[in-house]
Order: structure tokens, then sequence, then C-alpha cells
């Protein structure tokens, strides 16, 4: 092997003792021989990290990081930490890669030298069937963007909100002086990929269905937070918050910010009303919070006229004495100071 491997794999470690030897012949069988495996122990209390050191014995490409548990997105960063391959590439412990997956993307890496690749994947189990909407997601198109604009993040399927299918030059994300918010549990990936996506200059997607999603677990995270659909909304607000937070640091939200207050609609806006009256209005509260923040609804005027219908629907639920003028959120003081609060 080279001194630097063409790709690491980053597999973050906890409490994964049934799925771990499935996902570790995934990686031991690909048929690019030049990567490395980074698997980070993330203080897992089952007999996770014994298989990892029996797998180290079969192959000297497998590398062992022991932490403390601090969640999905420390040990990742933990595994950014210590890659030394040309390109990094995500892998939870309960999936699995295809065997060409490396080799497809190291050719796709040596024809376009993007600083992201993003790919395909299937889903298991079958039952109970994943869906129309996470079948499709995980079916992009092949392109090639030469810089990044707006449709990649907003328009273009794929893009969010999954990290694990994405190939990222290691350089870049160093340039970027990006790693995981390890304050956020849920949503992570999401935070991080409106953060990096926007930095890169050549951007490809392929068709290609390079990896092995687990999309259902009884009693996951993911699952428990689609059974609290309020949850999952307060989880949300706080991705749109944080994401506008260093969008306004690196001066995206001028450029983008008319994409970005559709997106919040697009996100948000269908979600929030299937809540009660008195949860709708705490979280629409919130929602217009952010708009606020970030100055995004001087952005109104520019975005099609269904995204202003939801907005005055929005602004209409509090008072009838709010106006935009100019892009300027015009509130009664009274008002002014409970979105304050709810902030």
């Amino acid at each position: 092997m080279s001194k630097q491997p063409k790709i690491s794999i980053i597999i973050p470690v906890y409490n994964v003792e049934e799925d771990l030897p499935r996902c570790l012949d995934s990686v031991i069988a690909q048929t690019l021989l030049d990567i490395e495996v980074i698997c980070v122990n993330d203080g897992s209390p089952d007999n996770s990290r014994n298989i990892i050191k029996e797998y180290q014995k079969l192959d000297g490409r497998i590398k062992l990081i022991d932490k403390e548990n601090g969640g999905l997105s420390s040990a990742r960063n933990a595994g950014i930490r210590n890659a030394s391959g040309e390109y990094i590439v995500f892998l939870d412990s309960d999936d699995f890669l295809e065997e060409n997956a490396c080799d497809r993307l190291y050719i796709e890496i040596l024809e376009a030298r993007a600083d992201v690749i993003i790919f395909g994947a299937n889903t298991f189990p079958a039952s109970p069937f994943p869906g129309t909407w996470l079948v499709e997601n995980l079916s992009p198109r092949t392109i090639n963007y030469n810089s990044f604009r707006p449709d990649i993040l907003f328009r273009e399927r794929g893009a969010y909100p999954f990290v694990w299918r994405y190939c990222i030059k290691r350089e870049f994300l160093n340039q970027c002086k990006l790693l995981f918010d390890e304050s956020v549990k849920f949503g992570e990936d999401l935070i991080f990929q409106f953060c990096l996506l926007p930095q890169a200059s050549i951007i490809t997607f392929i068709s290609d269905k390079l990896y092995n999603y687990r999309w259902y677990r009884e009693n996951s995270l993911m699952s428990n937070a689609a059974k609290d659909f309020s949850k999952k909304i307060e989880m949300h607000l706080k991705e749109a918050f944080v994401i506008a937070s260093y969008w306004k640091e690196k001066g995206f939200i001028e450029v983008y910010g008319k994409d970005f207050l559709i997106w919040t609609i697009e996100f948000l806006y269908y979600d929030i009303y299937q809540l009660e009256q008195k949860e709708k209005i705490m979280m629409l509260k919130k929602l217009v919070a952010i708009w606020k923040s970030f100055n995004l609804l001087k952005f109104y005027h520019n975005v099609p006229p269904k995204t202003r219908d939801s907005i005055d629907s929005i602004l209409g639920t509090f008072s009838r004495r709010i106006r935009i003028k100019k892009g300027v959120l015009l509130l009664p003081r009274i008002l002014e100071d409970k979105l304050v609060r709810h902030r």
C-alpha cells in the first residue's frame, strides 16, 4: 500500500456487535486495495471492540481508535482527525458497502477530481417499505458541477440528508476546517452538508448505488424522533438556526439567502401545520425568530408567489398588523418581545 491511502473509510462503532461483522466484511472485501479503515470505538460497552481486534488480525489496514462515548459526531470527528487518505468516506457500522464501492469512487476521483462525490444507495430491510421519498432520494442522477450553485443543495436529488453517501477530498475538508457539530444529536449530517457544499469547487453526483443502508431499526434515535413529531420539528428548527449562523459567518446568506428562505418553508411549513394549535404557534414563532435573526425576509419580494403566500400565512397567524416593507419585517412591539423570548 502506498504511503497515502487513496480512501479512508471512517466507521463509528457503538453497541453494534450483531451488525459489525457484515460491515467489516464489506470493507476488507473492497476491490480497491489501497484503503485504510478507521474504526472509532465510541466507548461501546458490548463486544464490538473485541470484534474489531479480531478483524485487525485478518487485515492490517484496519485501525482502532478508542475514545470515551461522545456520540456519532464526536466519533466521526475523531476519524477525520486520524485519517490519512486522499479522500474520506463515512460508513455507519450497521450498514455495508458494495464490494466495488471504493474502486468505483476512485475511478470518479481520477476523472473529475471533485471536492465532493455523492453516490446512491440501496435500503434494507425490505419490510416495512422505506417509502417513495427515501428510495428516490437515494437514487441520484449522474451530473458534474464545476462550481457551487444553489440547485445542488435545493433541487438536486440526494444532496442531503445522509453524509455516508459522500466521498470527500480530505485536503478540501481540512481547508474548510469543518467538523461535525457535537452539540447536535439529530440532524448533524444536514448541518455538515449545508456548511460543506457551498465551499466546494467541483461536486459530482453519480447514480451508482454503492452503499447499503439499514433504514429502519426499532428504538433508534431517528425512529423515536419520528414518533415524537413535535420533538422532530424542534430539532429541525435548531438545524435551520445552526446552518443560518454558519452561512451568515461565511457570507452565504447574502448570496443564497433567497434559496435558504424558500428552503425553510419547504423544510418546516407542512410539518408545523400538522401540530395542535398551541404547539403550532410556538414553532411558528421560533421559525419567524430565525427569519428575523438573519434578516431573511429582505428576500421576501424575490421568492415565488407560493412561498410569499406561505410567509403571509405564517405571519398572519400572529397579527394582521404585521407588514413587510422593503424586505424588513415590521412587528408591533408586543409581538416583537414575544418572538425574542421564543428564540
